[in-house]
């Protein structure tokens, strides 16, 4: 949730809950809402339209739609004290193409689930643990329209220094076995 308002909703089988530790399961045909814009950047491999949709956020104003997850499955590993999720992924034919880690506000359980805020970068980590940095520019744009606040950006730096830890040696999420999907 941003600025009191959903920007995605995401159906998901509880895989396993260790109270501060939530694994949760996306698996493509899955219908869920975002923003009109994401969905459009998504159908169109439209990067305009992922700036766009962070002016509209500074300005409060997007519009959603449904949207069906496609071609990966995706278990996210989110937690209630870190800024970051790590989220093992397979493809269609079962294949674990490596880790997503999703850098967002500690989940915050509520009446309708749980909630979190997406922060705008990403790390993406191959199976072989090799690394890249996803979406910097989108990162420094949504600072520059105030969408992350001195605050965040602290505990951002933090995490994204921890879960490089965490890939370097091997940690977490990054120790355990993906071969097969969690089912």
């Amino acid at each position: 949730m941003i600025f009191g308002r959903s920007f995605t909703e995401w159906p998901q089988r509880v895989v396993e809950d260790g109270g501060d530790e939530l694994r949760v399961l996306l698996t493509p045909g899955t219908v869920g809402l975002g923003p009109e814009l994401w969905i459009k950047s998504m159908r169109e491999n439209d990067p305009a339209a992922r700036g766009q949709l962070l002016e509209a956020y500074a300005r409060r104003e997007w519009a959603m739609a449904n949207w069906t997850w496609q071609r990966t499955t995706r278990l996210a590993i989110m937690y209630a004290e870190r800024y970051f999720a790590i989220a093992p992924m397979w493809n269609e034919r079962g294949e674990f193409l490596g880790w997503y880690v999703n850098f967002q506000l500690p989940f915050v359980r509520t009446t309708e689930g749980v909630d979190t805020s997406d922060l705008h970068i990403d790390l993406v980590v191959a199976p072989d643990l090799s690394y890249r940095w996803k979406d910097e520019d989108e990162y420094a744009l949504a600072i520059r329209l105030g969408l992350v606040p001195d605050e965040w950006q602290r505990e951002i730096e933090a995490a994204r220094t921890e879960a490089l830890t965490m890939v370097e040696r091997r940690d977490g999420p990054f120790a355990e076995e993906w071969v097969t999907l969690p089912v």
